[in-house]
């Protein structure tokens, strides 16, 4: 029986829905990018079209080109065994078979053999396009998936019979029909065998030459394809979601900060150095600024319209940012992007309490993933892996031709994730992005890389800083662990903040803590919080310490609490650290106060540390202890704190530290192009810790029926997405953030797979969290 190919439906994609699969055609899907591409276009063309100017790249030009990927990147899945593929097993049966076809040819290879030859040497010779511009086209088809092409499966002959046997019968279907004719005015099935050769050798020789064209950031060709690239995967990561690449956007940021500050009260004017940002608004900018004295509002400043992306080290920072913004700019303006944004919103029982409700925020979900929304408030690994080139990497360079990065407290990061960012921002730079990074702490090494090529700004003269003070130290040549006495004396009149180096140290803490207070008549409010809480009594602990305005207590914590949290104690203990952790540690006490006492509010220990030379370095430890002591008993300035962090990470100093080893090694190897081969691995290796998430075995134990009844339930077919979430989300309230190094020692065994969830045998308390008795490395997790 004669087969009729052109009354095949072709799918491009499946979507599961409770009533059964739904399918979007190759036809569907390509008239979905180019309607996103319209909207790209629409809310960020005079930002486009200024960034593609300053590159020498011609708009229309690249219009073209982007347009002409859309169109061919998925048509290459009009063949049968990918036609098999993404069907179920009753609509299978539309698909004819060949024995001879074994193996599936990646369709994106596939979608290159559509591209007419004859129109490209056309256009070469009458639109003045070159050999390269059209070989950046080829590139952005042929891997529009980042996938493997092994010569030694794919053979030139078996190539050649896929196409034959498997591709060509489609060439008049429907589907695809329109668009080839639109793009060449005819379909010439001999000429596209005739051209296979070519462009297999084309395919080969974009392997070979794929990492070497991407190392240099100043050539007019790196940039032309990795922006022609970076929006293709844009729009096809948008579309494929179904959601719009980009929403409306925000013109006018300022002004609305300004009509928050006013309803909030006690707001006349920005201060001088937070409208210096307008000014500024198209310079990279480093601002070097107090703690608590307004940089964020710096930062929006600068920014000033269209979109922005604001990155924090830790999550917790993240989301207290994101709540802030949501009260600037509104509900659904505003995107969250980390590991676990999706429990976080949840939490909010009074918004999310339906399936509706779920369901918006299932689609707001998906529009930061895709960052389409006009601010994205992030992890630095969801951005600066880019550097490290995983497959794919384009897409958050091109970002940033209209896009503002802003970098808050970049101090946070260990010495290899720091060489990532200032690479990362080299290259962006190169691609007429705009960064401003902002800290109380900025390191040299920054300047060492930029120099002359960005703004620096204080938020004040070096004058009014050494007259602007909030803190007197004492250091201390003693442990933490014997001061508790002290510890509860200060807490009987005053909110006590202790920060500990590692969770070990922390748990160690608070159990004397509690000890101490046990046959105490004295009402202190004791609490702990660290990263390996279960989820719901960690957001809980969370709330706590943002809230945590009363007398009579003591938090204790990690580096958790360090990063622009707008937290307000009157006192610290803390372990010594390096100059930028304990600076930023001062900065949660009389954040926004004068401090008219003359005993110290700032109580430091430098003997028995925890975590120095695992987490902290300690030749920068030993340093930024040598530079406090002088100021033992004194008033420390904020020209003091600035002086303080210079002396410690002098580049002069410290070459030969493993700080500056460890930053040197890493920027080294991404200078010489390392590739790493997912963006997962990229993101581990800029976190610069492995961890998985656990249900520690007696929460397991106690929550087994309720466990196996969420995973049951996650398993019922034709799920809506929202109820898969929410069980998600309910799940993983039993879970903690552990090491990876846990789960081999600890006889873990697997929650489940899918899920990426184990069960630990390590101990759990409700007051302390999971307990190692391991030598944890890593014993800090941001």
């Amino acid at each position: 029986m004669k087969i009729d190919y052109n009354k095949i439906p072709l799918y491009a994609k499946r979507f599961k829905t409770p009533a059964g699969y739904k399918y979007q055609t190759i036809y569907e899907h390509t008239w979905e990018l180019l309607n996103n591409m319209d909207i790209l276009f629409r809310e960020y063309s005079a930002e486009i079209e200024d960034g593609l100017k300053k590159l020498n790249i011609d708009i229309e030009k690249f219009k073209y080109l982007l347009k002409l990927a859309a169109i061919y990147h998925d048509l290459g899945k009009a063949n049968l065994l990918f036609q098999a593929k993404i069907r179920d097993k009753q609509k299978n049966k539309e698909v004819p078979r060949d024995k001879t076809l074994s193996r599936e040819v990646p369709h994106n290879f596939l979608s290159l053999v559509f591209v007419d030859v004859n129109k490209i040497a056309e256009d070469i010779k009458n639109h003045n396009f070159t050999n390269s511009e059209w070989d950046t086209l080829l590139y952005t088809i042929a891997f529009s998936h980042d996938r493997e092409f092994d010569c030694n499966i794919y053979n030139i002959d078996y190539f050649k019979n896929y196409i034959e046997k498997g591709v060509i019968h489609f060439l008049n279907n429907p589907d695809l029909y329109w668009f080839l004719n639109f793009i060449s005015g005819s379909i010439d099935k001999d000429k596209i065998i005739k051209n296979t050769n070519f462009f297999w050798k084309k395919i080969k020789q974009f392997k070979i030459k794929m990492l070497e064209e991407i190392l240099n950031f100043e050539e007019y060709n790196t940039q032309f394809k990795v922006l022609l690239k970076g929006f293709l995967h844009r729009l096809d990561h948008a579309s494929s979601a179904l959601v719009t690449v980009e929403e409306e956007r925000i013109d006018d940021f300022p002004k609305k900060v300004e009509l928050y500050l006013k309803e909030k009260g006690n707001f006349s004017n920005f201060k001088e150095f937070q409208m210096k940002a307008v000014e500024l608004s198209d310079k990279n900018v480093i601002l070097f600024a107090p703690t608590g004295s307004g940089k964020t509002e710096f930062g929006l400043n600068w920014a000033q319209k269209g979109k922005l992306i604001y990155t924090l080290p830790i999550r917790v920072s993240i989301n207290a940012m994101y709540e802030r913004f949501i009260r600037i700019f509104g509900e659904g303006r505003v995107g969250i992007l980390h590991s676990d944004n999706f429990l976080f919103l949840l939490n909010d029982e009074e918004k999310y309490n339906s399936d509706e409700e779920i369901e918006v925020l299932f689609n707001n979900l998906n529009l930061s993933k895709n960052l389409s929304l006009p601010i994205i408030v992030t992890t630095g690994d969801q951005i600066f892996t880019s550097a490290l080139k995983w497959p794919g990497f384009e897409k958050i360079y091109s970002l940033f031709l209209y896009s503002k990065l802003v970098i808050d407290e970049p101090q946070s990061y260990s010495p290899e994730s720091l060489a990532i960012i200032i690479k990362t921002l080299e290259e962006v730079s190169y691609l007429n992005g705009k960064f401003c990074l902002m800290s109380a702490t900025i390191n040299p090494i920054i300047f060492n890389y930029f120099g002359d090529k960005i703004e620096y700004l204080q938020a004040y003269s070096d004058n009014e800083l050494k007259n602007r003070f909030s803190h007197i130290i004492s250091i201390r040549d003693n442990s933490i662990l014997e001061s508790i006495d002290e510890i509860i004396k200060e807490a009987k009149t005053k909110n006590v903040l202790v920060i500990c180096n590692t969770v070990k140290r922390a748990q160690e803490v608070f159990k004397a803590v509690k000890e101490e207070l046990k046959n105490s008549k004295e009402l202190i409010k004791v609490e702990l919080l660290h990263s390996r809480f279960i989820e719901k009594e960690r957001r809980r602990k969370e709330l706590a310490v943002l809230n945590g305005k009363d007398l009579n207590s003591i938090f204790i914590s990690t580096q958790i609490v360090e990063a622009s949290l707008d937290i307000d104690f009157d006192m610290l203990f803390t372990e010594i650290s390096s100059a930028d952790s304990i600076l930023q540690r001062m900065g949660r006490v009389y954040r926004k106060r004068q401090y008219n006492s003359k005993t110290p509010n700032i109580v430091i220990f430098t003997k028995d540390i925890s975590g120095i030379g695992r987490v902290y370095e300690e030749d920068i430890t030993k340093r930024t202890i040598d530079y406090l002591k002088n100021f033992d008993g004194l008033y420390l300035s904020e020209y003091d704190k600035k002086v303080l962090n210079e002396y410690v990470y002098d580049l002069k100093e410290i070459k030969e530290t493993r700080f500056m080893k460890k930053f040197n090694k890493t920027y080294d190897i991404l200078k010489y192009g390392y590739r790493s081969e997912n963006k997962s691995e990229a993101q581990k290796i800029f976190r610069d810790v492995f961890t998985v998430n656990a249900i520690p075995k007696s929460i397991y134990d106690e929550n087994f029926e309720k466990l196996l009844g969420y995973l049951e339930k996650l398993n019922e077919k034709n799920l809506k997405p929202a109820e898969k979430i929410k069980l998600i989300s309910n799940i993983r309230d039993y879970t903690v953030s552990a090491p990876g190094y846990l789960l081999p020692k600890s006889g873990a065994s697997v929650f489940d797979s899918d899920l990426g969830i184990f069960i630990v045998n390590h101990n759990y308390d409700e007051q302390l969290g999971l307990i190692s008795d391991e030598d944890d490395p890593n014993n800090y997790i941001l």
